[in-house]
């Protein structure tokens, strides 16, 4: 992948499809037996929001990596028009976000309030026994002529 990657010269991804094979990558290598299947409908530059969609997909994917007992999670993300839609998927055990505790900061901060902070949403969707689905939405600031 190093090869054809359209990286620019800092090493940053320079697209949300790159950036996103970054991430698989990186987790697959990080969580031995966890496969990571990414769909991708649209590509963009990515920008600071964009970045953060990403990290919080990130923490999304790493979750459902550590806590699901599930061997996939998949991801869906569709850039269209001026936002984007992004879905984080396993088939695990679940759990209730009612009752994580409140020590428990990583979907509020890493992928809740990171959203948040850059103008798009996540939630979080699950029940014990039935796997759990993050879905976040952001409105993208338009592109440079």
């Amino acid at each position: 992948a190093w090869l054809y990657d359209e990286r620019p010269p800092d090493g940053a991804p320079g697209t949300l499809v790159s950036a996103l094979d970054g991430m698989t990558d990186e987790v697959e290598a990080d969580h031995r037996g966890v496969t990571v299947d990414v769909v991708t409908v649209g590509d963009r530059a990515v920008d600071v929001h964009l970045d953060a969609l990403v990290g919080a997909v990130r923490e999304a994917v790493v979750n459902a990596a550590k806590h699901s007992g599930a061997s996939e999670v998949s991801v869906y993300v569709e850039v269209e028009g001026d936002r984007v839609e992004a879905f984080v998927r396993d088939r695990g055990r679940g759990f209730d976000p009612a009752a994580t505790a409140d020590d428990r900061r990583g979907i509020a901060d890493s992928i809740v309030g990171r959203m948040r902070r850059h103008g798009g949403r996540a939630q979080v969707h699950s029940t014990p026994g039935e796997g759990t689905e993050v879905t976040f939405e952001m409105v993208l600031v338009p592109e440079g002529p």
